[in-house]
């Protein structure tokens, strides 16, 4: 039987700002449900707006992009769960987890998961979904905290700049013991490629995380002076010495809109 949230702390979580809904996912028997931003109701005033941290980029963490559902989608599969199994009792390392949907996710298919995004975004968004679904007592204390269990796994939010050196980022969690790097749609304009393929390719570097798990879904046109393709990110993963293979496509949910390359997400490996 799913497990749920409390009551009191599902009801603290989601009545703290206006414009915002709860949005849950079940994987492996346990629910995990985040706050996240309506469009449709958003009075267009961003509470981070006066952060220094501030981008437009940033500002669409309070979402969950269809790259981050397809990855849910693939740990939620019954049968041959490859990224299940890949994360399970692993050290996760999620980059732009934004409202921390997907890392939560991870957690509950059981990984020791660390989120990361901007500071600003951080304290209002990712921390506050974080804190409401863990429990306290168990979780991975030599990764994520000792008080941080959801499920079978863990779970923590700390913020990480891509502009800032990640040697400076090191503390509390130490981001370069993670194993495995999950990145769900977080390098789709072009003033976040160059930061993002840095910080990839050192976390990726020998004796460090293994394999990122990269999720794309194309919104370039010919005519995007903003998007980036997916062909152009991958190229500059290639000039940074990352070697990149195609996993699979994963079908976008039912009524999403199309996106330039269509309704899916082009899953990928990054070593």
């Amino acid at each position: 039987r799913p497990s749920v949230l409390p009551r009191l702390v599902v009801c603290r979580l989601f009545s703290t700002y206006p414009g915002m809904i709860t949005e849950r996912a079940t994987v492996c028997g346990h629910q995990v449900a985040v706050l996240r931003r309506d469009p449709d109701a958003d009075d267009g005033v961003d509470p981070c707006f006066f952060e220094a941290d501030f981008t437009v980029a940033a500002s669409t963490a309070r979402l969950i992009w269809e790259g981050s559902w397809a990855l849910v989608e693939l740990l939620r599969r019954e049968r041959d769960s490859w990224l299940r199994e890949l994360v399970r009792g692993r050290r996760v390392l999620e980059l732009g987890a934004g409202t921390g949907m997907l890392g939560l996710a991870a957690a509950a298919a059981g990984g020791h998961v660390l989120m990361t995004d901007v500071a600003s975004m951080t304290e209002e968004s990712l921390a506050p979904n974080v804190r409401a679904n863990v429990a306290a007592g168990g979780g991975c204390p030599s990764w994520t905290g000792s008080d941080s269990a959801v499920s079978s796994g863990s779970a923590a939010a700390q913020a990480l700049d891509w502009l800032l050196p990640l040697e400076a980022q090191r503390h509390p969690v130490d981001v370069f013991a993670a194993e495995i790097v999950l990145a769900a749609e977080c390098a789709w304009l072009e003033e976040l490629v160059d930061p993002f393929v840095a910080t990839l390719a050192a976390l990726l570097a020998p004796r460090r995380a293994s394999v990122c798990i990269f999720a794309f879904r194309e919104r370039a046109r010919a005519s995007s002076t903003c998007f980036v393709s997916g062909e152009e990110v991958l190229r500059r993963l290639g000039r940074a010495g990352c070697d990149v293979r195609r996993r699979e496509a994963v079908a976008g949910r039912p009524g999403m809109e199309e996106a330039a390359g269509g309704n899916t997400t082009q899953i990928f490996e990054v070593r």
